[in-house]
């Protein structure tokens, strides 16, 4: 009876639950249109942090020279980045804006390194990107694009240097095949009568 009772109030209360649930989706839907795109400053912090995740597990030389392919500097730029205790993200970011730095004041900034020195200096005082970008007169949009690409490369080199050493069915059964032919060699080989001994003379 407390059964029947219990599956009369659950029949009785899924409409409205129902109708709630999407009212609840429906509002999620709408607050998330209402609210501001998230800025670019914002979208930086979230790729220097997936980069820092990005490099766990990997060799610190083999990563620095992947990030330094991708971003066109020299590896010994971002050794000494990394000399002084940045993170890779961080390093990505200071590297990418450089480089923006080169192409918007060639002038003053002619060479990446010169214009990683001023990046570097803005940080040293607890800048955040976007205060950053306004000091040296930068828009963080190119800056967020070629860090993201960048990840996205490194990402993709990493999963085919992971994947080089997998064996394919095929491969797997030619050796396979390989292995049990060696094996019946070693087994006939030792399986052979040994010659006679050549009887000596009396």
């Amino acid at each position: 009876m407390l059964d029947q009772v219990v599956k009369t109030e659950v029949m009785s209360l899924s409409p409205l639950l129902w109708v709630g649930g999407w009212l609840v989706i429906g509002w999620g839907s709408a607050i998330a249109q209402l609210l501001p795109p998230a800025s670019d400053d914002v979208k930086l912090r979230v790729v220097q942090q997936e980069l820092d995740e990005d490099a766990a597990g990997r060799m610190p030389k083999a990563h620095g020279e992947a990030l330094a392919k991708q971003l066109k500097v020299d590896p010994s730029l971002v050794e000494s980045l990394r000399a002084s205790k940045q993170g890779w993200g961080e390093i990505a970011i200071r590297l990418a804006m450089a480089q923006e730095l080169t192409k918007a004041d060639s002038k003053n900034y002619p060479t990446v390194v010169e214009a990683t020195r001023r990046v570097s200096d803005l940080r040293a005082q607890k800048m955040g990107w976007g205060v950053v970008g306004k000091q040296l007169g930068l828009e963080l949009g190119p800056v967020v694009s070629e860090v993201q690409r960048a990840r996205q490369e490194m990402r993709a080199e990493a999963k085919r240097a992971a994947t080089e050493g997998v064996v394919t069915p095929g491969q797997a059964l030619d050796r396979s095949q390989t292995e049990r032919t060696s094996q019946s060699d070693r087994t006939d080989k030792t399986q052979r009568p040994r010659g006679t001994e050549k009887s000596q003379r009396p």
